[in-house]
């Protein structure tokens, strides 16, 4: 069983030992955007994935089978605060969240080496550690009462095991890890004042898997328990999925984020401030990683204010109808595309496509500075657009490879379960 926990959707599906899907559902992850705050209630997202799980399990299909395991990845970054019994005692703060600019600033200045250790160019306000500073500085007395500050993806294995662990590939993502030291950075322990044994224990993905706890056993009832493995962050499980096995391969996941998901050999520190680099979850490789966080959900806001009735399709076929158009910048908010005259409305969707398409030619220009490129696959929600897909085709000018499009992550764990056995 896949649990595959992204910004849109959260997905889980039973697959059996052919990689078919027996069974397969979703919710929506329950996200509250206030202004520039991206927050979420912890305790409502367990439910939530309680209930998707347990819908997933009660499937007829499923139920003549039985669970080897549940394979979790999720988005990274994404935080809550827990006091001794790990109940929230804050609102859980999500990865595409940046309060955090001054700390950020202050956090680059105290660490000039940042890049050689974290797998960034420089703290950016969306990170766990400039965050978990804002809450030092702004939340003193909840910062104080804190056990510990887990990961979504943490919080749910504690939640079904009662045991607190996590996978290299997602906690290297924080900014927390040093690679050289293959721990966690103790400069940062210092300056945020707190100390390891806050933090879960460290393995490399699908490697350490703990039990259901017997409560969870009884809630779902089950007759037997089942082991929990975290299987890293959904872009390396999608990149998976998708096809990459090598140094050179790339994926492009078009999801809420545009994000290139390339594999290196070693660590990457010559880096771009829209670049990420950490622990590929497969062997001994790498990742380096593109980002353009906000393409779905720029896409997404296009289609519910202009293709209400349409579809993806009709969306992107505007840029199609209009190839001359001018690059245009998307805008803040639904509130601004009110000022689009209905008249241009095409012309505007379409300048915002190309938009992503020149951002897309310039992440390229900036992974091809660095890693010799082989293989491209594509995966996402929106790779389920025929148009799309030709326009991307066009537009990169080498083959694609395009497998299994919004269910990557589901597969992708299950190959890095198979391959870290």
């Amino acid at each position: 069983m896949v649990l595959d926990i992204g910004t849109s959707y959260i997905k889980c599906g039973c697959i059996d030992p052919a990689f078919n899907i027996l069974s397969q559902y979703q919710r929506e992850f329950p996200m509250e955007r206030k202004e520039h705050s991206f927050e979420i209630d912890f305790d409502l997202f367990f439910n939530t994935t309680n209930d998707l799980i347990s819908e997933c399990l009660a499937d007829q299909i499923a139920k003549r089978s039985t669970v080897e395991a549940l394979l979790i990845t999720s988005q990274a970054q994404t935080f809550t605060v827990v006091d001794v019994d790990f109940s929230p005692i804050h609102k859980g703060i999500v990865w595409l969240d940046e309060r955090a600019e001054k700390e950020a600033a202050y956090l680059k200045g105290q660490l000039p080496d940042f890049a050689n250790a974290t797998g960034f160019n420089n703290p950016v306000p969306g990170l766990y550690i400039s965050k978990l500073l804002w809450l030092k500085q702004n939340e003193p007395t909840i910062f104080k009462k804190a056990k510990a500050f887990p990961l979504i993806n943490e919080y749910l294995v504690y939640k079904l095991t009662g045991k607190f662990y996590t996978d290299v590939t997602s906690f290297g993502m924080s900014g927390m890890y040093d690679f050289r030291r293959n721990s966690i950075n103790p400069e940062l322990l210092t300056i945020l004042g707190l100390t390891e044994d806050l933090f879960p224990t460290i393995e490399n993905a699908a490697v350490k898997g703990e039990l259901i706890s017997q409560q969870m056993q009884q809630e779902w009832k089950l007759n037997y328990r089942f082991p929990v493995f975290l299987c890293g962050n959904d872009q390396g499980a999608s990149a998976c999925g998708a096809g990459v096995k090598k140094s050179g391969d790339v994926n492009i996941n078009f999801g809420t984020a545009m994000v290139f998901y390339t594999i290196t050999k070693s660590l990457v520190t010559d880096l771009m401030e829209n670049q990420i680099a950490g622990k590929h979850p497969v062997g001994n490789d790498y990742f380096l990683l593109n980002v353009e966080s906000d393409f779905g959900i720029q896409i997404h806001r296009l289609k519910k204010f202009f293709f209400q009735e349409g579809t993806y399709d009709q969306l992107f076929q505007t840029y199609c109808d209009y190839p001359d158009v001018d690059e245009q910048t998307p805008l803040s908010d639904e509130v601004a595309l009110n000022s689009v005259e209905p008249a241009y409305a095409h012309q505007f969707c379409a300048g915002i496509i190309k938009h992503y398409l020149e951002r897309l030619n310039i992440h390229f220009t900036q992974i091809c500075k660095t890693i010799h490129l082989k293989n491209i696959f594509i995966s996402g929600g929106m790779a389920q657009s025929k148009v799309w897909l030709e326009i991307l085709r066009s537009t990169l000018e080498q083959p694609c490879t395009v497998n299994n499009r919004a269910n990557a992550g589901l597969y992708g764990a299950i190959e890095i379960y198979n391959k870290n056995l």
